[in-house]
């Protein structure tokens, strides 16, 4: 693609070559929807180059071609650690599938059945019950710290719940909880030089290489796990749409927009003269940066920002970050005592959760049997 700087190999799409030392699954429920994502784990690079013809910067966001089946955006978070983004298409996502199985990578059709087929007292002997055994499971791949303390209270405030029913709001609960083992995702738009890459590696604490091969909607994007607070979370810069005739960075901005519309939390980034983008779906948070910018003090938008920020001094930045973390794991669940449901087998008798049987009785087909630690 025109500007690129990144090496380019043949993309191969006959000779499976080495076989693929990556573990690969879908991370977004199963069925049409507008963006897929699949998860990707091990030597991501050898992956990249195989199936898109080249890799990917860490902590780049960048469009690519998936062999002959799509195209989509791929998000490497770290060097063992990347996401394909294709379209949500059901065929397209077996046909990646295939493509990965065939060329010797480990697809996990669906890690939940596989983790429930493994006996967790088996895997955890040191554990005095099966929920401690469940929660020392879920704890190794938990992403948050916050995860920890709460991970190992539950085996007694299980056996103190007993066989008592859960509420709607103990599920409710539950699920938000859920943020602290699978990181939820957060986007930021925002015009050019509204502070957004600047914001982005200060969070992040190092200067990030952000490197694509398109001008415009991809060029400044990067993506990361980042701790806020105790709650870690998949962050991707996003820029904000523009008038554009080249078909690639048309797809870039298609599939950048429904990451957008997917994301669990949206920050909207202002900065002096610079005001936010009129978005298809309402932020979560109108955020406003360079606030130590001597003609901020003057700027009306200011004044209508949620929570103002300099990457520069810090200020506000702490507060940014526990603005996120209270939004998507409230207080008031990290404090609960009653029990979470962090894994699908708990509690014992799911139909006990009311919204979830209403929904089945209005909508049977689509039925989920887990709805609570599975997204």
């Amino acid at each position: 693609m025109p500007g690129s700087s990144e090496p380019t190999t043949p993309t191969p799409s006959g000779d499976p070559g080495s076989p693929l030392e990556v573990a690969c699954y879908r991370a977004t429920p199963h069925g049409a929807g507008a963006v897929a994502m699949i998860e990707m784990i091990g030597d991501v690079s050898a992956c990249l180059q195989a199936l898109c013809g080249r890799d990917v910067a860490i902590g780049g966001l960048s469009l690519r071609h998936f062999d002959r089946i799509d195209d989509g955006l791929v998000a490497r978070l770290a060097p063992e650690r990347a996401q394909l983004m294709p379209h949500g298409g059901t065929r397209i996502v077996e046909q990646l599938a295939e493509w990965l199985a065939a060329h010797g990578a480990n697809w996990i059709d669906d890690p939940n059945t596989a983790r429930a087929s493994l006996d967790p007292l088996e895997l955890f002997p040191e554990a005095a019950d099966r929920v401690e055994a469940l929660a020392l499971a879920t704890l190794a791949r938990a992403a948050s710290p916050l995860a920890v303390r709460l991970l190992l209270a539950q085996s007694p405030r299980w056996s103190e719940h007993g066989d008592a029913p859960f509420t709607e709001e103990d599920f409710a609960r539950s699920k938000r909880l859920m943020n602290l083992v699978e990181p939820p995702r957060v986007a930021l738009i925002g015009l050019p030089n509204a502070g957004k890459s600047t914001l982005s590696n200060a969070l992040l604490g190092q200067d990030y290489a952000l490197t694509s091969p398109l001008p415009g909607t991809t060029r400044d994007a990067v993506s990361a796990r980042i701790d806020l607070a105790g709650l870690v979370v998949e962050w991707f810069d996003l820029p904000g749409v523009r008038e554009t005739t080249d078909a690639e960075e048309r797809t870039a901005i298609e599939l950048s927009q429904s990451l957008l519309r997917d994301a669990d939390f949206v920050i909207s980034l202002a900065a002096p003269g610079l005001p936010w983008l009129d978005l298809a779906r309402k932020p979560d948070l109108m955020l406003y940066s360079k606030s130590d910018d001597p003609s901020s003090k003057d700027c009306e938008l200011r004044s209508k920002a949620d929570l103002c920020v300099s990457s520069t001094t810090g200020e506000g930045l702490d507060a940014l970050r526990a603005l996120i973390r209270d939004h998507l794991v409230p207080p008031q669940d990290r404090a609960c005592e009653r029990p979470w449901a962090f894994d699908r087998s708990l509690p014992p008798h799911a139909a006990q959760n009311p919204a979830q049987n209403r929904a089945q009785a209005d909508h049977p087909e689509s039925h989920d049997p887990h709805p609570v630690s599975q997204r």
